[in-house]
């Protein structure tokens, strides 16, 4: 199964829909389309608005790849997930953000090679057909901020412990 979202973006991402849609009526394998806000209807895609954050993901770790926009809430979740990742940023030019910052975004999960940035949207059949390999190495930053925040809490006591001696 093929797992797309949108997230919860006012703006329309009609590109991603209607290619996810075509590839969902080329393909014998299950498309999945979490749409959000978006006006356009699949006819091919499984599709629904919104579900709850655990139904979300629930889906995704049933995905054989998850393609998204670059929003950081729907980047974090396909990768805590530790599915293939295929991200399509919105872009100002298309109407789909206000400006370009989901590149940003877009561009980092590629370059720390936690997923495929997808630009032109006809790359989309390629990325499904052969998606990258899942970013095992993806560590929520809040596990790096809780061990340190621990480390830090043990250092403080076992000094004052040294100190009562």
């Amino acid at each position: 199964m093929i797992y797309v979202t949108l997230g919860t973006m006012f703006m329309d991402f009609e590109r991603l829909v209607r290619k996810m849609d075509e590839i969902a009526g080329r393909t014998g394998e299950s498309v999945v389309i979490q749409r959000g806000l978006s006006k356009i209807i699949p006819t091919h895609a499984q599709y629904f608005d919104f579900k709850p954050p655990e139904e979300n993901l629930a889906i995704q770790r049933e995905a054989r790849v998850i393609v998204c926009h670059a929003g950081i809430g729907a980047v974090r979740d396909a990768l805590s997930t530790g599915r293939p990742l295929v991200v399509a940023p919105r872009l100002k030019r298309y109407g789909e953000h206000m400006n370009d910052h989901q590149l940003d975004l877009a561009e980092a999960v590629a370059r720390r090679g936690w997923g495929r940035m997808i630009l032109d949207i006809d790359d989309l059949d390629d990325a499904c057909a052969n998606p990258p390999l899942p970013a095992l190495d993806y560590r929520p930053a809040r596990e790096g901020l809780i061990a340190a925040v621990r480390n830090m809490v043990e250092r403080v006591a076992e000094e004052q412990a040294r100190c009562m001696r």
